[in-house]
C-alpha cells in the first residue's frame, strides 16, 4: 500500500480512471496496512491534491490516533459531516485535532461544545481567531462536567448567566459559589415581590417535624446513607444529587439543603458535626454555620429546586404511567397516620446518648 501511494503522488495530473483504480486498490489493502504505514501514507496524501476524497474520509475515521491526526487537523478535503461524526463518537485525541483545525465550521463547533472534555475545551476558548457565539456559550453552560474546571473561564466570557449559576451550583468552583448564592438571594427577592399577598396562620407541619427528627437521629447515629435518604425525600432530590451533599466540598451545599427544609440552627449544628466534624475544622463549621444564619429560606429554596435537574441524564427519577417524571423521594414524610408514642420514645432514647456526645463539640460553635 505505502508503495501504491507513493507512485501515485509521485506526479500529478491522474486522469479519473486511475484515481479510480488507485482509490479501490487502497480500500482493499488499507485495512491490512500496518500503523506505520498508515501514519506515514496519511502524510504524504494529506497535502496531495488529488487525493480522493473517500480515502481522505477513510484516514481521517481511522482507529489510529497518529494516523488520522494530520487529515484531522490539516485536511481541507474532509466533508464536514465526517468531522461532526467523529467530533460526536470519536477519541478524545481527534477531538483535540479537531480543535486545533484553522477553520472550524459551526456544526463541527457545536459538536465540539457538546461532547470534548475539559482540556479540549479549553483548547478552543483560548483561540485568539475563534468566538464562541452565545448559543453555544450556553451548550458548554450545561455541562456540569465542565463547570468544576472551567466555571472561572466561562464566567468571564458571560457564559455562566444566573440561571447557570443556580443550576450548577454542586459543581461549580468554590470562587464562584458566593456569586450564585447572591444570585439566588435576588431571585427570591423577585420572586416574592411577584407573588400575591396571602396572610395566614402557619400551621404545625408534622410531616416536616418528623422529617427533621429522622435527618437528626441519623446523623447521630452516623447512618449517613439514611441521613442522604431523607435528605432526598424532604428535597425531592435523586439519590445521585442527595448523596454528593455529604461529599468533600459539599458543605455550603448541605447547609443549603436543611435551611430549605427549615433545620434550625442547634439541629444543623449537631448534624454538621457529627456527620462532617471528623473531617473538617471548628473553623470552616462555624463558616458553613455563618452561611446558615445569612442565607434567607427563599434563597435557599431557589437553590434546591434547581438540584432536582441536575445532571438529568443520571437522574434516578422514574416515569410514571402518564409519561411524566416523578422523583424517587414522595410521601414518606407525609402524614399518613402519627406513630405511636412507644415508637418515638425509642427514636428519642436511641439517640440520647449520642446527643451529649455532640454537645460538647457543639458548644464551641454557639
Amino acid at each position: 500500500m505505502l508503495s501504491a501511494v507513493e507512485l501515485f503522488t509521485g506526479r500529478t495530473g491522474h486522469n479519473a480512471e486511475e484515481t479510480r483504480v488507485f482509490l479501490e486498490l487502497a480500500k482493499n489493502l488499507l485495512p491490512a496496512t500496518s500503523d506505520r504505514d498508515r501514519r506515514q501514507i496519511a502524510n504524504m496524501l494529506v497535502t496531495y491534491p488529488e487525493a480522493p476524497d473517500a480515502l481522505i474520509d477513510l484516514l481521517a475515521k481511522d482507529k489510529d490516533d497518529l494516523t488520522a491526526f494530520p487529515i484531522l487537523r490539516h485536511s481541507t478535503k474532509v466533508s464536514v459531516d465526517v468531522l461532526v461524526e467523529i467530533a460526536k463518537g470519536g477519541s478524545e485525541a481527534a477531538r483535540k485535532a479537531l480543535a486545533g483545525r484553522s477553520h472550524l465550521p459551526r456544526p463541527i463547533l457545536a459538536a465540539l461544545c457538546e461532547t470534548a472534555d475539559a482540556q479540549t475545551i479549553r483548547l478552543l476558548i483560548d483561540r485568539k481567531d475563534l468566538t464562541l457565539d452565545q448559543h453555544l456559550n450556553e451548550r458548554l453552560s450545561k455541562r456540569a462536567d465542565l463547570i468544576a474546571e472551567l466555571g472561572e473561564e466561562l464566567s468571564k466570557r458571560q457564559a455562566l448567566n444566573t440561571e447557570n449559576l443556580i443550576s450548577q451550583f454542586l459543581v461549580l468552583p468554590a470562587s464562584l459559589r458566593a456569586k450564585a448564592i447572591a444570585a439566588a438571594e435576588t431571585m427570591s427577592v423577585i420572586r416574592s415581590a411577584q407573588a400575591p399577598a396571602h396572610p395566614s396562620i402557619p400551621a404545625i407541619d408534622t410531616a416536616r417535624l418528623r422529617l427533621h427528627g429522622a435527618l437528626l437521629k441519623a446523623a447521630l447515629l452516623q447512618k449517613r446513607n439514611r441521613f442522604t435518604d431523607s435528605l432526598g425525600q424532604g428535597l425531592g432530590l435523586p439519590s445521585s444529587v442527595s448523596d454528593m451533599l455529604l461529599q468533600e466540598g459539599q458543605g455550603e451545599a448541605l447547609v443549603i439543603a436543611l435551611k430549605s427544609l427549615g433545620l434550625d440552627r442547634p439541629r444543623t449544628t449537631t448534624i454538621l458535626v457529627r456527620l462532617l466534624g471528623e473531617h473538617m475544622a471548628v473553623e470552616e463549621i462555624r463558616k458553613l454555620l455563618f452561611l446558615h444564619r445569612n442565607l434567607s429560606t427563599g434563597a435557599a429554596n431557589v437553590l434546591t429546586s434547581s438540584w432536582t435537574l441536575f445532571g438529568t441524564s443520571a437522574n434516578s427519577a422514574e416515569i410514571d404511567g402518564t409519561g411524566e417524571k416523578t422523583p424517587r423521594h414522595v410521601g414518606q414524610f407525609e402524614d399518613a397516620s402519627r406513630p405511636s408514642r412507644d415508637a418515638r420514645s425509642h427514636r428519642i432514647s436511641s439517640g440520647t446518648t449520642s446527643a451529649q456526645r455532640v454537645r460538647r463539640g457543639a458548644a464551641n460553635l454557639g
